[in-house]
């Protein structure tokens, strides 16, 4: 009898017994682990009701509308509350505790705008969250509080703002243009960084400024010239938000679409988008130099600016990025990736420099090339390579050459003021550089003026060889009586280049005076 309840009870005890110590230990820090320390899990949860628990405690969110129902929309001014639930290690309500709330971005708004309230005798805090009229989406409600000494738990949950399956649209915005500057180029003008199309984007709202979805939307055009609607109907998205595409014609024009919520006369006029500049053309395609008389026969790396400039058939600057390619026969090209540049307003330039090759007349000819749909497009321009030394030439009056280099002339019994025409060319008979200076030094005896005193292009044909500047030298002699004694007197007539290469002619004069 002993025996038999012996093993009865060993087989029935024997398990719970094990299970019970099984729980000591952990409790009291067994089987290695820390005394104390039962964690529930770490990390914040998602959705209504999550929360995040630690060994301080827990704390779990809720979301519900007003009449205590659980929801996670926001519509229209219809508030949700939020309520906040604290409970320590134990599960007990914490009560008295600060629960601080946040929204995270700015669709939302929290009431009391503090976003902190105090848990009740049942450990809940709650606030309430609304929208703040930005539009619709989805974020989150946060809060945070403290349970045990300065240990804090934390919650979040997340919640959509939108317009109610039953809203009302009451409103219609325009949202946004692309690209943003509004305009776009001619049918057939398109490529890089250049768009023939525009997106045009409106909104549905209701009362509350929340975006109404499932709305059919019509669109048309309000433009003279013709542009294409990539469709003429469209439906809001879930943001309210519905968008037509235009597409250039093939004349510039500016247009405005009209949106309308069908069936209502809820409508919205998008800000103007300007269709503008086609492919360049040849009769609107002009090149330019900043100097026709260039420093660079004897000098290398001097430099001069080449411009080119592109339209359209209907004079519009062609669309920024538009590329132009540069030859020349003499000297180098220097331009943007090579010997190129790319257009802004219709515009670019490279720099010419001077090297070899030099060509023997001095004449140099630069080519831009670009194309359109068409074909190649060309433009040329000619500017003179001059030598740095200059041969001074005098074509009137009659002068009298000497052996020292120097030329002179007679009054005669006249004391009426000569002028002199003085030639100034290079050593290639070329203009010299643009900006050399001329004057007149070391006068004696006279009172003498140079015009013009700078070798400046004058709108000659440019053609090497084809002779230099011309300058009026005036001369007046001192003390001229027309009878009396010979006197004498004199100047220099000098250039200097820009590289301040100097070069000068002495001029001598004989004059009656007393």
């Amino acid at each position: 009898m002993g025996s038999f309840f012996k093993n009865k009870i060993g087989k029935y005890l024997a398990p719970a017994v094990y299970g019970m110590c099984a729980a000591l230990l952990v409790a009291c820090g067994g089987g290695g682990g820390s005394p104390g320390n039962t964690s529930f899990g770490g990390g914040s949860g998602t959705g209504s009701g999550s929360g995040s628990t630690t060994t301080a405690g827990k704390i779990t969110l809720v979301l519900t509308d007003a009449a205590g129902v659980q929801s996670n929309l926001v519509t229209g001014s219809n508030a949700l509350i939020v309520k906040a639930t604290v409970t320590n290690s134990t599960g007990v309500p914490v009560k008295n505790t600060v629960v601080t709330f946040g929204i995270e971005g700015d669709l939302a708004v929290l009431s009391p705008a503090s976003g902190t309230a105090l848990t009740d005798d049942n450990g809940v805090a709650q606030v309430s969250v609304k929208s703040a009229g930005k539009g619709s989406g989805a974020t989150n409600v946060t809060a945070k509080a403290i349970v045990t000494g300065t240990t804090e738990v934390t919650g979040k949950t997340a919640f959509s703002i939108g317009a109610a399956a039953t809203a009302t649209p009451i409103a219609m915005d325009f949202v946004s243009a692309v690209p943003n500057d509004k305009s776009i180029v001619i049918k057939g003008a398109g490529g890089n960084g250049r768009t023939e199309v525009a997106l045009l984007t409106f909104r549905v709202v209701d009362a509350s400024g929340s975006g109404v979805a499932n709305l059919p939307v019509r669109f048309s055009t309000q433009s003279a010239s013709p542009v294409t609607l990539a469709s003429t109907s469209g439906t809001t998205d879930s943001n309210g938000n519905v968008t037509v595409a235009v597409n250039s014609g093939t004349q510039p024009t500016t247009v405005t679409v009209l949106a309308t919520v069908t069936g209502t006369s809820i409508s919205k006029i998008s800000d103007t988008v300007t269709v503008t500049t086609g492919q360049p053309v040849q009769t609107a395609f002009s090149l330019s130099a900043e100097k026709f008389f260039v420093e660079g026969m004897n000098v290398d790396n001097v430099t001069n600016k080449v411009i080119a400039l592109l339209a359209d058939s209907n004079g519009g600057a062609v669309a920024d990025g538009t590329q132009v390619v540069f030859t020349t026969d003499g000297g180098a090209i220097v331009g943007d990736g090579g010997a190129r540049c790319l257009t802004v307003k219709g515009e670019c330039s490279v720099t010419w420099r001077s090297q070899n090759p030099r060509p023997a007349s001095g004449l140099v000819t630069v080519t831009a090339t670009a194309t359109n749909a068409t074909g190649v497009l060309s433009a040329s321009r000619s500017f003179i390579m001059s030598s740095s030394f200059a041969s001074i030439k005098v074509n009137s009056p009659a002068v009298t050459p000497a052996a020292d280099g120097s030329v002179s002339f007679d009054f005669g019994a006249s004391c009426a003021p000569v002028t002199m025409d003085v030639e100034i060319s290079d050593d290639l008979n070329n203009p010299l550089p643009e900006s050399t200076t001329v004057a007149a030094a070391n006068p004696t005896n006279a009172t003498v003026t140079v015009a013009p005193d700078a070798v400046r292009y004058d709108n000659r044909p440019l053609v090497g060889g084809a002779g230099g500047t011309r300058h009026k030298v005036t001369v007046t002699p001192a003390g001229c009586t027309g009878t009396g004694t010979q006197k004498t007197g004199g100047f220099d007539v000098t250039a200097k280049t820009p590289l301040q290469t100097p070069s000068n002619l002495r001029v001598k004069f004989t004059y009656m005076g007393s």
